[in-house]
């Protein structure tokens, strides 16, 4: 019982914590249909060009879940394999 996703990546969220433990926004991105592979590279050029990569990633994707019915959108941390992964870049 939980929550699911069915892999579909609407978008991409890179950010960082500053030193008061507040997360930064670097790179944000989310749209309405899935992902296109020019619109998947443009965040792992971004990722790429970061000189500090001490960062994290989520992704925007579509889930269902067990205690409702429906289907909704929600970010999703990934890990950096992960991210590397699924976006096969």
């Amino acid at each position: 019982m939980g929550i699911y996703t069915n892999g579909n990546v609407f978008g991409i969220r890179i950010y960082n914590f500053n030193e008061e433990e507040n997360s930064n926004i670097l790179f944000e991105k989310k749209y309405n249909l899935i992902m296109s592979e020019e619109e998947r590279k443009e965040a792992f050029l971004f990722y790429t060009e970061l000189c500090d990569k001490n960062v994290f990633f989520n992704i925007y994707t579509e889930c269902s879940s067990t205690y409702e019915k429906g289907v909704f959108m929600m970010w999703h941390n990934v890990p950096l394999n992960i991210f590397l992964e699924q976006f096969d870049i």
